[in-house]
């Protein structure tokens, strides 16, 4: 009957891999760059303001220290001042370290805007900005030497015009890139453009990564609704996921552009109550969790099912 026990030992074993899907080096999984493409075409900024969106890495963005998640809605002084921001390549992308960017910041004006005829509002534009590459990812943008054509200047919407989708982006700035005549030198006033304009006109290379936030002031008096979070168990990445990593929830929240559990949404939303961002993702967690225990009921239904059978094969042969 002895030679039952190795059986026994296996079903007792582990039933669920590890997940996989961060990299033990900093660079973002396969899950973040889904989840930030995801997300942009579900707020409608990919193809409308952006054509084309192929991320190359996940753009952390905090506030006054307070990391944000990608489509968080903040109050207005939570994001007067400017920004850190850092990059996480993907795994399988090499940022250069002697490369230059260009970082900027738009207002994409609520949902339903058309791009093409709405010009965007400029607030936030530095050009030769760099990457403070250390041994490993997160890198920091380093603006020794860059050119700051517009200083930050904190969201300010109109009251009533619903909620704004700020985006900030960083682009490869090529060896032929050129700024034009109006947008280059330092000290140009917050104003309007056409970022799509702007990133042919100067010649910018590859959108690297963009995150974006939501300020509304006021209650908007047109139909447009603010941006909701993406499920990411709803992405093809999260299929070679296990279901350890469906039950502790980690996934089915919004795909944070940090990875950090503390946001500024988080402060914000404790303090108005009312963040749709959130409960879309306090839904999805619930979803997930009961879909994994319905799973962990099965494996230990099985587990319970053969434990019985080689009790009741010990038993006959005694």
């Amino acid at each position: 009957m002895f030679a039952f026990i190795p059986v026994l030992a296996l079903l007792a074993g582990p039933v669920f891999a590890q997940d996989s899907s961060t990299a033990s080096n900093g660079t973002a999984s396969t899950v973040q760059i889904e989840g930030l493409e995801a997300n942009f075409k579900q707020a409608q900024l990919v193809p409308q303001l952006l054509s084309s969106f192929d991320p190359e890495a996940i753009l952390s963005v905090s506030f006054s220290g307070q990391a944000i998640a990608t489509g968080d809605k903040l109050d207005a002084t939570a994001v007067a001042s400017s920004p850190e921001i850092s990059v996480s390549p993907a795994a399988d992308e090499t940022l250069d370290a002697g490369a230059l960017y260009t970082l900027l910041m738009a207002d994409a004006n609520a949902v339903g805007t058309d791009q093409n005829v709405t010009e965007q509002t400029r607030h936030w534009l530095v050009n030769g900005v760099s990457l403070s590459q250390g041994s490993q990812a997160p890198y920091a943008v380093n603006y020794t030497g860059a050119t700051t054509i517009t200083d930050y200047a904190g969201p300010g919407p109109f009251e009533g015009t619903g909620s704004h989708r700020y985006v900030i982006a960083l682009y490869e700035q090529g060896s032929d890139f050129a700024a034009p005549a109006n947008l280059s030198t330092a000290g140009v006033a917050l104003g309007t453009w056409f970022l799509s304009s702007y990133v042919s006109e100067s010649k910018l290379g590859d959108l690297v990564s963009a995150n974006y936030f939501q300020v509304e002031n006021g209650v908007a008096t047109s139909t447009a609704e603010s941006t909701t979070a993406v499920d990411s168990t709803t992405l093809a990445g999260y299929a070679s996921n296990t279901v350890a990593s469906a039950t502790s929830g980690a996934n089915s929240q919004t795909v944070s552009a940090s990875g950090s559990g503390t946001s500024a949404s988080q402060t914000s939303a404790a303090a108005s109550g009312a963040s749709a961002a959130s409960s879309a993702a306090a839904s999805a967690a619930a979803t997930s969790a009961a879909s994994g225990a319905g799973k962990n009921g099965v494996v230990y239904g099985m587990i319970v099912g053969a434990v019985g059978v080689v009790g009741a094969v010990i038993g006959a042969a005694l």
